[in-house]
């Protein structure tokens, strides 16, 4: 008898993974499909001395992604427009080139995420209660044009896959965190 239960306990736990599997790859094909994208998020960034917390609006297409500043105050509406590896900043109607685009920061961070959803390589899988929603959560090997490598752990919401959570992290440590707030896509 014991070798019965034993037997369908492991069929059954086969069964959960390959189910999180494939919803894993519903949504990395779903995601690598997408034509439009606006997301707003909490993002932090966490530095050895403190952590500095940004509210960010992103519209991302294929060929490109801006991202505004909605908090705090003093930098509201200074923007990021991002193409390719490019990085240009905005403010009050003027714009500034700032060189290459740094992956691991607040205004490069939504479209990595996006970027990572769609064509990151699938590390782990497994489902996780966050903030009292279920979720799938995947963690996703990728690798910044720099060639940094960089783990992104996605909370996807099971009821319509939209990304509640996002851990970025370089080296073993958490260096940047998303909290969506809203997320619209086609």
């Amino acid at each position: 008898m014991k070798k019965v239960w034993v037997c369908l306990l492991a069929l059954t736990l086969l069964c959960g993974c390959s189910s999180r599997q494939e919803q894993a790859e519903k949504i990395q094909q779903s995601y690598g499909t997408l034509e439009k994208v606006t997301m707003e998020a909490e993002a932090v960034v966490h530095l050895a001395e403190e952590n500095r917390s940004f509210t960010v609006r992103c519209l991302w297409e294929p060929e490109g992604a801006t991202t505004t500043i909605l908090a705090p105050e003093e930098l509201k509406g200074l923007s990021a427009t991002a193409s390719g590896e490019e990085l240009m900043v905005n403010w009050d109607g003027a714009a500034l080139a700032a060189g290459r685009q740094q992956v691991l920061s607040p205004a490069a961070c939504i479209p990595w995420l996006l970027h990572a959803a769609a064509e990151g390589y699938l590390v782990e899988v497994g489902d996780e209660v966050i903030e009292g929603m279920d979720c799938l959560r995947m963690a996703l090997d990728t690798t910044a044009p720099d060639g940094e490598k960089i783990l992104c752990t996605i909370w996807f919401a099971k009821d319509g896959f939209v990304p509640c959570y996002t851990e970025f992290s370089s080296g073993g440590t958490i260096v940047l965190t998303l909290r969506t707030l809203s997320f619209e896509a086609e």
